[in-house]
């Protein structure tokens, strides 16, 4: 399957509103603008992965905290890949649009990957509820972190990324889009499961040397 590459673009461009203006929680990247805190790796960068996942999801869970961690060390951090992550809350997962929504406002105080990978690790506390707690936690302002859960903008940028990615028939976690840019156009695959490492590699491999 391929994305669009209009698709493709504002779901790097904005941290939780596809293409349409985010509500004024953070600018779009670009020149002279920091990756929106969902992004990490360098906006040149030849591969780009997007990642949509389910906070309640088990082999999110695994993906995230035994092959994320690789991936990023030695495709991310080096220059390779700039890796955005989007929330893909499923309907049967009751806990997973909370989860989601905190996971985004953590984000607009800079720690998006902290918190996601804590509640990751917590999956089994979310019925608890455990958001504040861990905001905390994170040394995050917990009073703003609480007013951003429920004032609605956040979860309409969760349901927003839900939207776009459905319109591209995605309908599992965790997917993938991973690809790169032939003259302004996306050229990749995007692929389901909680894949090893080794085989993520591979396809990250494929797709480095198609770039060159």
């Amino acid at each position: 399957m391929r994305l669009n590459t209009t698709l493709t673009l504002c779901l790097f461009a904005f941290v939780g509103a596809g293409c349409a203006a985010s509500g004024g929680h953070e600018p779009a990247a670009g020149h002279g603008h920091p990756n929106p805190p969902n992004v990490l790796g360098r906006a040149g960068a030849p591969v780009s992965i997007i990642e949509f996942s389910d906070l309640q999801c088990p082999y999110c869970a695994r993906f995230a905290l035994d092959t994320f961690p690789e991936i990023r060390r030695n495709y991310v951090d080096t220059g390779k890949v700039r890796y955005a992550a989007k929330n893909f809350p499923l309907p049967f997962h009751l806990f997973a649009m909370p989860a989601a929504v905190a996971v985004q406002c953590a984000g607009e105080q800079g720690k998006f990957w902290e918190y996601r990978e804590a509640l990751f690790a917590r999956q089994a506390q979310l019925p608890s509820q455990p958001y504040d707690a861990l905001a905390g936690e994170l040394k995050l302002d917990v009073q703003k972190f609480s007013t951003c859960r429920s004032d609605g903008q956040a979860q309409a940028a969760v349901r927003a990324d839900v939207d776009a990615a459905r319109a591209q028939g995605i309908s599992s976690t965790p997917t993938f889009a991973i690809g790169h840019m032939v003259d302004g156009k996306f050229v990749g695959e995007t692929f389901s499961g909680a894949e090893p490492y080794e085989k993520f590699a591979a396809r990250i491999d494929a797709q480095l040397a198609a770039a060159k």
